[in-house]
């Protein structure tokens, strides 16, 4: 019974051990853990704090003055003044519209800086993908070429294998060492450089596949792309800001009221009163509303223009992905129909065919096999950016 139970816990643990860390595993740790995004979510903190500033009345104002007399008749005076300025309630209500919509942009541009943290991050274990596939790949040329090596070195000390042809497997057989090791640097650097956007907390990475994503129509992604991209949210945001500008400026045209106490004390008795003031605006706020108007304008052609950008950029992603698909599902094919090279293996043990004739008709097939990797590889990199608009 605690034999049974033992093999079951191994079993277990090694299930966990095996266990495939998918994409968007990674994604939301790093969006938890990264640093950047982290100091992006504090600085728009900061911004929306910044933005409650300055909507409400400036503080009131508190004047004392003593005036020592030159002569006992007239005696001392003092003076004693409390006052508040103040705008139209119409001033601190579009103060308040900006603050609110400031903030909103606000949060697009963390949105913006998460998204391309997230983007970097989905390429790197793309890249991690193929060089693990790659390595398994590697793993058995390189075993292949070493069989290989070993066979004939056997021949050439019984004299059925010349030194060109020791010569050759030799070579391919340090080409594929060297070509593996190599790859394994490439993947501990990926590795290195998820676990640094993941805040120095290293992924295991057992295994790891491709996302299983439908390349959508291309409207379906235009229409997720309009309506989730942070820059053009963001544009929206500051267009409603620069339109709430104009109505802001305008109202400043209006008076400037001020109210307040005042008091002052002579020898004989004091004085005390209310006090009235109003700013009439003539010349500090000149071309303000112009100005506020002429931004207006300029933010809704700038967001204009980058709607147009956006769709254009979509549409040419989307043909290349096609294309990359195609490429890949014809490539998938081709190797998949292949057969393997034990024949080829049989015939080059047997001498019936040399060892040059075995890794040219070996080039080949290897050179499809690569071709079916990368074009795997960079149709889901191009995918990425047609994916992100769903994060």
């Amino acid at each position: 019974m605690i034999r049974i139970t033992f093999i079951i816990l191994v079993l277990i643990l090694t299930q966990f051990a095996n266990a495939q860390v998918s994409l968007q595993t990674v994604l939301d740790s790093v969006a938890a853990n990264n640093l950047q995004i982290k100091a992006s979510s504090e600085n728009r903190d900061a911004e929306v704090a910044f933005t409650r500033t300055g909507l409400t009345p400036v503080d009131p104002q508190v004047e004392y003055g003593y005036f020592p007399g030159s002569n006992d008749v007239i005696g001392n005076k003092s003076t004693l003044s409390v006052s508040q300025s103040f705008y139209f309630p119409t001033v601190y209500s579009r103060k308040k519209t900006v603050a609110k919509l400031s903030g909103e942009k606000s949060g697009e541009l963390h949105r913006f800086n998460t998204r391309n943290v997230l983007i970097d991050a989905a390429s790197q274990y793309i890249e991690l993908v193929y060089l693990d596939k790659y390595a398994i790949e590697l793993k058995k040329r390189a075993a292949d070429a070493e069989n290989v090596k070993v066979l004939f070195e056997k021949r050439l000390q019984s004299g059925d294998a010349n030194q060109m042809e020791i010569n050759k497997v030799r070579i391919e057989a340090s080409r594929w060492t060297n070509e593996l090791s190599l790859n394994e640097a490439r993947r501990n650097e990926k590795e290195q450089i998820l676990a640094a956007m993941n805040g120095g907390r290293a992924f295991v990475l057992t295994n790891p596949e491709y996302p299983i994503w439908q390349l959508l129509p291309v409207d379906s992604i235009l229409s997720k792309a309009v309506q989730n991209d942070p820059v053009l949210k963001a544009m929206g945001y500051e267009q409603q800001i620069a339109g709430n500008n104009v109505k802001l400026n305008q109202s400043l045209w209006l008076p400037q009221f001020k109210a307040g106490y005042g008091q002052e004390t002579i020898i004989n008795g004091s004085y005390r009163g209310v006090q009235a003031g109003i700013s009439i605006p003539l010349w500090q706020n000149k071309n303000t509303v112009k100005y506020a108007q002429t931004q207006k304008q300029a933010t809704e052609s700038s967001a204009f223009a980058y709607s147009q950008q956006l769709k254009s950029n979509i549409a040419a992603k989307y043909q290349v992905a096609v294309s990359l698909r195609n490429n890949f599902d014809g490539y998938q094919k081709i190797a998949e129909s292949i057969q393997s090279q034990d024949l080829l293996k049989k015939s080059l043990s047997s001498g019936n065919i040399s060892v040059l004739e075995y890794y040219r008709e070996l080039s080949s097939w290897y050179e499809i096999y690569d071709r079916y990797l990368v074009s795997a590889k960079d149709y889901y990199l191009e995918m990425v950016y047609l994916k992100q608009y769903e994060w």
